[in-house]
């Protein structure tokens, strides 16, 4: 779905013009619930802005002067520093999840798909404020709440800024801690390894957190996968692995088996070893060299990354396709590149 915005009280542009459009409380609502969406894909929950803005009520200055939290921190503050500069490892976990997140500048031209930063702009990175009014902060920057006049210029940077935070790459560490193994085919095995000596095979089930289970999620949901979405893994031995979008539902606090997803309620795989119909679909082939990260992108993975993100199980499985003696340790990342659907803004 392209990205078009939708705002209420504007001009053909999307825009207030001055002394043709008052400032009204619906602008601050939709500034709100677009602050808010961007801040559930960064992992942080959406603010609370009633204090501010709801029916009946007047726009009021601190919606976009300098406010901190509690209850409530301005728009202005949340784009720049929550959103488009937003912290990592939130969601915990070794390595942490996430591990990067940046916003990339979505526009055609010699700056496409550089990182959007707020300040200190370096090599491979565009400024926000650059963009937008060629300055280094937002036009109006000294505001008091209760005295400064909100002013159109002020809304038409927001609507700008949120509308440019619109493509992001997140990186997300691909937890493996299931391991199946078919010469113990009713017993969990330890996971972050893959082995297969022609007779026998030992596989690992993993997951990634690209949402999360709040209501409403936390992390990516309505976007759409870029085909520069990749998975990256890294083996301490010279192989060959496959890969595939694990489609059951895994309770890594009771692993799985070599012959049952779910040993806790005795659910079999479709086929031993999870790879049949229905368990899972096949996503690539990575040759990989000891200690080397290998990559992989292409349209089975941004299918199942897609897939993922409107709700299907977040897991894969990794099983060694070529033959040797040695049990191999194994370790991957997922880069997620989208962009954002609408509605909403």
């Amino acid at each position: 779905m392209t990205y078009t915005p939708t705002w209420t009280n504007a001009n053909a542009q999307g825009r207030l013009d001055a002394g043709a459009h008052f400032v009204r409380d619906d602008d601050a609502a939709e500034q709100a619930d677009a602050v808010n969406r961007r801040r559930r894909l960064v992992y942080l929950v959406g603010q609370d802005f009633s204090s501010q803005i709801g029916p009946g009520k007047t726009v009021r200055a601190a919606t976009i002067a300098n406010q901190s939290p509690p209850p409530f921190k301005n728009f202005r503050d949340a784009i720049a520093d929550d959103i488009l500069e937003p912290a990592t490892g939130g969601l915990g976990g070794s390595p942490a999840t996430p591990a990067g997140m940046d916003w990339l500048w979505p526009v055609a031209g010699a700056d496409e798909n550089k990182i959007l930063v707020a300040a200190n702009v370096g090599g491979g990175e565009v400024g926000l404020f650059a963009k937008l009014n060629g300055g280094s902060d937002w036009t109006d920057p000294a505001l008091t709440g209760g005295q400064s006049a909100i002013r159109a210029v002020q809304f038409n940077e927001l609507r700008q800024a949120v509308e440019w935070t619109r493509r992001g790459r997140w990186r997300l560490p691909i937890y493996l801690p299931g391991g199946i193994f078919s010469m113990m085919p009713n017993t969990s095995w330890i996971g972050d390894s893959v082995a297969n000596n022609g007779t026998d095979e030992l596989r690992s089930v993993g997951f990634v957190l690209a949402r999360t289970t709040d209501s409403p999620p936390r992390g990516l949901t309505n976007v759409t996968t870029r085909s520069t979405t990749k998975i990256e893994l890294t083996a301490d031995t010279t192989c060959q692995v496959w890969i595939y979008h694990c489609l059951r539902t895994i309770d890594f606090a009771d692993p799985p088996t070599w012959n049952e997803y779910d040993p806790s309620a005795s659910t079999p795989w479709a086929s031993p070893g999870g790879s049949g119909a229905g368990d899972a679909n096949y996503i690539g082939v990575m040759n990989l060299t000891a200690n080397v990260a290998g990559q992989l992108s292409n349209a089975a993975l941004t299918n199942a990354v897609q897939a993922m993100i409107d709700g299907s199980e977040q897991n894969f499985l990794v099983r060694r396709s070529d033959t040797g003696p040695e049990t191999i340790g194994i370790s991957g990342e997922l880069t997620i590149e989208f962009d954002l659907d609408t509605p909403p803004n």
